[in-house]
């Protein structure tokens, strides 16, 4: 079974008592259901068809209950219906200008003597509001499976009926949109939320717990896998910087000798290149005093600028006083030999 059958099942089996709220989902189904035949000369045929067993029974009972009207429930098939069975409620003729006065559907000077939607006073309470949206959704509304996508219509007959099932959820605080298609106006939400919020409010409430599990897990899978990526994508990161690292230090024990590093600088050149997995927090242990994470990524950034100035030929300044004079002796004496080399 289709969510939308399950939807329509359960919004089957709320109860109405009020003749109030009978009255609004009535005449929101006659037309909706596009029930209503002009017979010529004052007369009508009236008639609800729906998809499910369940609806026609539902209105076959309001009928009965408030009206004392015993409808004919039958069965539809064939070549017209592609196959599909649906069944229909056909009210009996000589009610149906008592039942169209009833639901505020006459009216001489629209086509045909029918409105297009009921008089205003058919929606007046907020509960008959539900009932007529409800009627409307189990005549022609549809629910994608929220596996799939979030998605909810009413394929209204005609643009007055549309804009009246607007006006009811709009009066529920239910943000919804109408837009045409072919010969159809449709209601349509495209939220999560306000899908939810309608179908809470006209009564199924299995439905909306199992839209909200269905939602639940897929904004947690989602979150799952975002963290992932981004855990992912981290390490990605820290792999590559390492490896960067390790490489400016083999330059610099290659360009210049790890040896005439500062103690601190050298120690920690050191301990990455026989550590290349160990994080930051790991390498602070090693050193002595052990330092942390903030000290490590200092000494590591150093170590990087010293790689980049030698490879550009910058003049590389070490530590202060003494320990820096005496590196720029080496570094001096050593181009000085590389000078008388060449000569």
């Amino acid at each position: 079974m289709s969510f939308t059958t399950d939807a329509r099942g359960e919004l089957a089996r709320v109860k109405t008592d009020d003749i109030c709220c009978a009255r609004s989902e009535l005449a929101s189904a006659l037309l909706a259901s596009g029930g209503i035949a002009w017979r010529g000369r004052g007369r009508y045929a009236l008639s609800v068809t729906a998809s499910e067993a369940a609806t026609v029974r539902r209105y076959f009972g309001m009928l009965k209950k408030h009206w004392g009207v015993q409808g004919q429930i039958r069965a539809l098939s064939g070549d017209r219906l592609n196959g599909l069975t649906r069944y229909q409620l056909a009210i009996p003729e000589e009610e149906s200008v008592r039942l169209l006065e009833e639901f505020q559907l006459l009216d001489e000077s629209a086509l045909f003597g029918v409105r297009q939607a009921p008089g205003e006073e058919i929606t007046r309470f907020a509960c008959c509001k539900k009932s007529f949206a409800r009627a409307a959704f189990l005549m022609c509304g549809e629910v994608s499976n929220p596996e799939k996508a979030y998605h909810i219509e009413i394929a209204a007959p005609t643009e007055a009926f549309a804009l009246r099932v607007k006006a009811c959820l709009d009066y529920f605080d239910i943000e919804c949109s109408v837009t045409s298609r072919k010969s159809k106006t449709l209601v349509y939400i495209k939220r999560a939320e306000g899908i939810s919020d309608m179908l809470s409010l006209l009564g199924a409430a299995s439905a909306v717990l199992a839209l909200e599990n269905i939602r639940v897990r897929k904004e947690v899978s989602n979150h799952v896998n975002r963290q992932m990526n981004f855990d992912s994508s981290n390490i990605n990161r820290t792999v590559e910087a390492a490896e960067a690292l390790i490489r400016d230090i083999r330059f610099i024990d290659s360009e210049l000798g790890l040896e005439k590093l500062p103690r601190s600088l050298r120690d920690m050149a050191y301990a990455r290149a026989n550590n290349p997995e160990t994080p930051l927090t790991g390498l602070g242990e090693l050193m002595d005093p052990p330092l942390g994470k903030s000290g490590v990524n200092a000494r590591l950034r150093r170590l990087s600028e010293i790689a980049q100035k030698l490879r550009s030929g910058e003049e590389i300044r070490l530590g202060s006083g003494k320990r820096e004079k005496e590196f720029r002796e080496q570094g001096t004496g050593k181009q000085a030999t590389g000078n008388r080399e060449q000569e």
